[in-house]
């Protein structure tokens, strides 16, 4: 595998964009986690890039005041994935998460309460089928653990993780597009 990715970072690097939905639980209840990522990809195997992260589903917390907070997570993570096998149209990888942020209650009046720092490691395998030229389905499943968590939030965050869905092949599209205007 380190041969390939040194073999990888020899070629150019192509720009990767991604916008992904984590699904994991928080309290045995369903949670969402969006991210946003920008980074480099090289020779379509090994990605590297940043991402910023946040918890979108709501969940609600009472506090001692009487008052409705929700729970939030924000944090920004290097990531890194490698695609260990790329056969016909299947494409196998490890992509890998290793977050810093926070974790804190929010009222509606925008006032914080127990805030507080948090480290997280999200490995996963992801599996995409090239169902067009430019489009894929694609499912992974993965582990989140907080390695640094936050004591002051009764909400467990270490879970199993999933992702089901669609793939746009954004850097073949660009790509043709740029040879065809350039032609």
């Amino acid at each position: 595998m380190f041969d390939s990715i040194k073999e990888s970072l020899t070629h150019w690097p192509a720009f990767y964009g991604d916008y992904n939905t984590r699904n994991s639980f928080i309290a045995n209840y369903r949670a969402q986690v969006r991210g946003v990522l920008g980074g480099v990809t090289f020779n379509d195997n090994f990605t590297i890039a940043l991402s910023y992260n946040w918890l979108s589903t709501e969940f609600n917390h009472i506090t001692a005041e009487k008052d409705t907070a929700a729970l939030k997570m924000r944090y920004v993570a290097p990531f890194v994935s490698f695609s260990f096998l790329e056969k016909n149209n299947l494409q196998l990888s490890i992509p890998v998460y290793l977050g810093a942020g926070q974790t804190f209650y929010q009222t509606k009046n925008n006032d914080k309460s127990n805030s507080h720092f948090i480290l997280t490691y999200e490995p996963s395998m992801k599996a995409t089928y090239r169902i067009f030229q430019y489009i894929g389905i694609s499912a992974g499943v993965g582990f989140r653990l907080l390695l640094v968590g936050n004591r002051y939030i009764e909400e467990n965050f270490n879970s199993p993780t999933y992702t089901v869905g669609v793939k746009l092949f954004m850097g073949d599209i660009y790509r043709d597009l740029k040879n065809t205007l350039n032609d």
